[in-house]
Formats: structure tokens, C-alpha cells, sequence
């Protein structure tokens, strides 16, 4: 029933977002605004966004493992990730699991280990974002504004999180006694606590201040692909929206897509592009949910497109056989107590972003 209710959840929140943005939108209008886009031009353009997508994706991630001193193969890691693109759409898990089985194979890390390098990969993304989103607040505004609370609370923790790397508590750096058959449950839930939150914390604390600073860096590529792929997409529906506003707010429409509350961000997405960009559609709200609606199709068909693609040539390096031997020792890791990897919302896509910001 748990896991019923886990799977069922984004979907309502999908259904209930969407609601709430198309409430007061003509549909007949909608449609055709939609059929008024240039849609094949469109389509054609995206085709070679998601293969540069991928490319900056998996760039961002090849210097991160090397960071960590991982001796993996660019071409082997951009098939294993494109790959991963059908498996996410379908169920997200799955998606982390190849990309984590890879890594546990070839790089022969610990599952944990690997885990907590896909964990770091997407918070470097989401600080990525919310750094560009706040940008904003130099646009001044009641909608920029509305941004400060959250971007408080986010430099607020990135503060600590700084101070945490920098002076670690000696409880992060060591691991906690071993379990015994003597301890309380509650002694044995905490420890087994510790030892999870240890194991994640040790590659964060090997990258230090430095390496999150170089992993944003090599992120910023495949935002700048994003960028370029709305932009365009919103000209397409006659959105005349700034330059500049656009590498502002689009990060923040990436960062609520990316939300694990919801399946692919439908809904949401479409409610944080009505709220930043409607101002600057003569067309009106519908011309926005036109363009937020086509992008998330496109994007999601594209990274289905994108994963059959190249899911044989994933095969031959073994993703169904690494897939199937990471679920199953994470299995019974979790079956002992011990460390497994956080199992994500079902409602998120790869990356750290959903498929209508990729």
C-alpha cells in the first residue's frame, strides 16, 4: 500500500497542478495556439538539443567521477546515461540504478560510495539553479521578490553546508560503533543512521569547498543548453521575453520542475512558466501553457527516442546485467540494515531534472 501510495502521489499532484494552471484557459484557444507554432522546425531543433544535452550532462558527470578518481570512458558514460533516459521516463529508480551499477562496476566503488556521488552530482545541480535564480532579485519585482524567502533559506544552508566542509563535527568523519545484539531498537536505528549519513558524507568532505566550486563549473554547460532550447521555444510561441529575464527565471522554472512532488513536472512546470512569463505573451496565458505543455511532450518523447536509441548499445556494456546487480545488493543491504541508497520519489526524472527542464 506504501508503495501504491508513493507512485500514485505525483501523479495527483501532477493532475491537481494542472488544473490549477489551466483554470480561466480557453482550450480551443490552447489547441490553437499550439498548431499556430512553427511545431516541426521546433521538433527538428530539439532533436539535436537533447543530443547536446546529454553531452554536457554526461561531460559535468565524467569530470566529477574522474574528481573522485574514477578512470571511466566519455563515450561508455554517454551511452550509459542516454540510455538511462527510457528507464527514468518509465520508473526513476531504475534510471539512478544504471547509472549507479555502472559506476560500482567499472569504477569498482561501493554501492554506497557510488550512491553518494550521484547524490552530490544532483545537489550541485540544484544549488546551480537556485545561484542563476537568484540573479532575479537584481530585476527587482513583486515576482523576484516572491523568490526571496527561498533563496534566503538556500544561502542560509549553503552557509552552513560550507562551514560543515570546512570544520567537520568529528561524528561526520568517523563511523559509529557496530551494532550489537545487546543495543535497544532505538540504539540500532540511530547507529545504522550514522553509518548512512557517514558513508555519504565522505566523498563531500573529499571535495571540499574546491571541488563543489568545480563541479558547478562544469555544470554550467548543460544549463546553458536548456537555456538555448527554452529561449528559442518561447520565441517560437511569440513569448517575447528578455534575454536576460530568460537566464534568470528559466532556472527557477527548472529548479520547481525538478521537484520530486509530481511526474516529469507536469503541472508544476506549467504553473511557475504561466506565473514568470505571461507578462510577456501578447498572446496571453494560453500562448505560455502552449509552449510549457509542447516542451514538456517534446522532452519527455525525446528522452524516450533518446534511451531506445541507445539501449543496445547499453546492453552490450552490460546496463540490464549492472541495473539488476546494483538493485539486488542494495536489497540486501537493506534487508541486513545496513547503508543502501536513498530510493528517490518516483515522481523525478534523471539528473536532478525532470524531463520538461531537460
Amino acid at each position: 500500500m506504501r508503495s501504491l501510495v508513493r507512485r500514485a502521489l505525483p501523479l495527483l499532484v501532477a493532475a491537481f497542478a494542472l488544473v490549477l494552471a489551466l483554470r480561466g484557459i480557453n482550450l480551443r484557444e490552447l489547441a490553437q495556439m499550439t498548431s499556430d507554432a512553427p511545431l516541426l522546425p521546433l521538433i527538428g531543433f530539439s532533436g539535436l538539443m537533447v543530443l547536446a544535452n546529454c553531452a554536457a550532462d554526461t561531460l559535468a558527470m565524467y569530470y566529477v567521477f574522474k574528481w573522485f578518481g574514477l578512470s571511466l570512458r566519455f563515450t561508455d558514460l554517454y551511452i550509459i546515461r542516454a540510455a538511462t533516459y527510457t528507464l527514468a521516463v518509465i520508473n526513476y529508480h531504475a534510471g539512478q540504478l544504471g547509472i549507479i551499477g555502472y559506476i560500482h562496476r567499472v569504477g569498482k566503488v561501493p554501492l554506497s560510495r557510488a550512491s553518494a556521488y550521484i547524490l552530490f552530482i544532483v545537489g550541485v545541480w540544484v544549488a546551480l539553479l537556485l545561484i542563476f535564480a537568484a540573479g532575479s532579485l537584481a530585476l527587482g519585482g513583486a515576482k523576484a521578490a516572491a523568490l526571496l524567502p527561498v533563496l534566503v533559506m538556500f544561502f542560509g544552508g549553503l552557509l552552513v553546508y560550507a562551514l560543515l566542509l570546512t570544520w567537520p563535527p568529528r561524528f561526520l568523519l568517523s563511523g559509529p560503533p557496530p551494532v550489537t545484539t545487546h543495543d535497544s531498537l532505538l540504539t540500532k536505528v540511530w547507529r545504522r543512521l550514522w553509518r548512512v549519513t557517514h558513508k555519504l558524507w565522505e566523498p563531500l568532505h573529499q571535495a571540499g569547498i574546491k571541488g563543489h566550486a568545480r563541479a558547478l563549473v562544469v555544470r554550467v554547460p548543460h544549463l546553458l543548453v536548456l537555456l538555448v532550447w527554452h529561449f528559442v521555444a518561447l520565441r517560437c510561441f511569440h513569448i517575447e521575453v528578455p534575454v536576460l529575464v530568460a537566464v534568470l527565471y528559466l532556472p527557477v522554472v527548472f529548479a520547481v520542475a525538478s521537484l520530486p512532488i509530481s511526474v516529469q513536472g507536469l503541472g508544476t512546470s506549467q504553473m511557475a512558466a504561466k506565473y514568470f512569463f505571461s507578462e510577456f505573451s501578447p498572446r496571453g496565458d494560453a500562448a505560455v501553457l502552449a509552449y510549457s505543455l509542447t516542451m514538456t511532450a517534446i522532452s519527455t518523447v525525446s528522452s524516450l527516442l533518446m534511451g531506445i536509441l541507445f539501449l543496445r548499445a547499453g546492453a552490450k556494456l552490460g546496463l540490464k546485467e549492472m541495473t539488476a546487480e546494483a538493485q539486488e545488493e542494495l536489497d540486501h543491504e537493506a534487508a541486513e540494515g545496513s547503508e543502501a541508497a536513498p530510493e528517490p520519489p518516483a515522481g523525478q526524472q534523471p539528473g536532478a531534472v525532470s524531463a520538461s527542464a531537460q
